[in-house]
């Protein structure tokens, strides 16, 4: 457990030495949302679930829910998507 936490220690001091964005180096998803109706994710690995109520993203830490209605995703590339509709609930599992 000791040698875990020197290498997260050592990982952050790296990241803050080189001035990288924490969240892009250390792989964590970002969610930005807009409104109810518009949210952007960002450092994901894939896509688990894709139906009309709920889209499930795996990211490299975890996973991203978004429920919701008529929920779509009109925009793809490996490193962001747009979800489109009307968004209820976001959950970081």
């Amino acid at each position: 457990m000791k040698k875990e936490k020197e290498r997260k220690n050592w990982r952050e001091n790296l990241v803050t030495s080189l001035e990288v964005p924490g969240d892009l180096a250390m792989k964590e998803t970002i969610v930005t949302l807009t409104g109810r109706s518009h949210a952007v994710i960002c450092n994901y690995k894939s896509i688990l679930r894709y139906q009309q109520e709920e889209i499930i993203v795996l990211g490299f830490r975890g996973k991203v829910a978004i429920r919701g209605k008529r929920l779509m995703i009109p925009k793809y590339t490996p490193e962001e998507m747009q979800i489109h509709g009307m968004i209820s609930e976001i959950v970081m599992e």
